[in-house]
């Protein structure tokens, strides 16, 4: 019997240890069931699919002193994204995340009967989260984190017949590449939860397809869009399973640079800055957040757009966000 009594526990400790499949998983992080006392990054172990969509549809325009114009010939722009992001918990402190998407557009005129509609992939961004500080009762958190935004979204308007100014396909990207580098902090106070951001935004230069050389109608040139820096808050109540949460972002948006490439190690040198390229924008956001059960999400949210500007690139939305209200809704499932 003495032989055999510790077998038997070696036995039983084993077998606690693994998961198979779709079962139960151990030694994971706890993943708070309230969204107030949830860290920013997601935990150890966790793995989080994300399914959404943004629907905004633009009937007017900022003007280049950042007053409201109103399209007043029926004038329609739908842009909408479908969505899938990914998250995981390599440790503790460090998440791994990602999004791939797709986009639906639209322009609409009823007097001139236009109707040009496409849909594509958008470009694909993955970043990295290090937590630096985390609390328990009340929750604070504090990370840092750095985003990368590839090209791989259409970025040719056509073929140019009848001039450089005719289009037949909608540009879905800069056709340049992003990195983002932020830090953000949320901190706890009873059933409210207030979270604050910072973020600055490189983009780099690189050739692109839907800019031209106008002489000879045949030569892309290089395009180097704007850095961005940004600022965001958010506040946030929890009532039972559902958590709601109210905030801004604000955005400076330097002039983007256009021109040929030069030669050497700094192809962008020469870029020549585009007046009234550059601006300021101000978004009210306004969200929702349903426990559904332990490991399911779902979220609404409506961001609307307070102050922006002319800034000469529509309907390129990443350079010349269009003025419209953002719906969204996502689903999120944790394993």
């Amino acid at each position: 019997m003495t032989r055999t009594l510790p077998l038997l526990l070696g036995l039983g400790l084993g077998s606690t240890v693994h998961a198979a499949g779709f079962e139960s998983k151990t030694m994971i992080d706890p993943l708070p069931g309230r969204e107030i006392e949830r860290p920013l990054v997601i935990g150890k172990g966790w793995l989080e699919f994300g399914f959404g969509a943004d629907f905004k549809t633009a009937t007017g325009a900022w003007s280049a002193e950042g007053e409201v114009v109103e399209w007043d010939d029926g004038t329609r722009f739908t842009y909408d994204t479908q969505r899938l992001d990914v998250r995981y918990g390599i440790s503790r402190r460090f998440e791994l995340y990602g999004r791939v998407k797709s986009h639906y557009v639209r322009l609409e005129n009823e007097s001139l009967g236009t109707d040009t509609k496409q849909f594509g992939m958008g470009d694909p961004n993955f970043g990295v989260k290090y937590e630096v500080y985390r609390s328990q009762g009340p929750l604070a958190s504090i990370i840092v984190y750095s985003n990368y935004k590839g090209s791989a979204a259409n970025e040719s308007p056509g073929n140019y017949v009848g001039g450089p100014s005719t289009f037949s396909n909608f540009v879905l990207t800069t056709g340049t590449a992003d990195l983002e580098m932020g830090a953000r902090g949320k901190r706890q106070v009873g059933p409210l939860a207030g979270s604050i951001g910072a973020a600055y935004v490189h983009r780099f230069s690189d050739i692109t397809q839907y800019t031209v050389e106008t002489e000879l109608n045949q030569f892309n040139m290089r395009v180097k869009p704007g850095n961005i820096t940004k600022v965001d808050g958010e506040l946030m109540l929890q009532a039972g399973p559902i958590a709601l949460a109210g905030g801004a972002v604000f955005q400076v948006r330097d002039v983007t640079r256009i021109g040929p490439s030069a030669s050497g190690l700094f192809p962008a040198k020469n870029l020549r800055a585009e007046e009234g390229s550059d601006g300021v924008s101000v978004d009210v956001l306004a969200s929702g957040t349903i426990h559904l059960a332990r490991r399911v999400d779902a979220v609404a949210a409506v961001m609307v757009p307070m102050k922006g500007e002319d800034l000469m690139y529509f309907p390129i939305e990443d350079l010349h966000p269009t003025r419209g209200n953002t719906y969204s809704g996502t689903i999120e499932f944790r394993y």
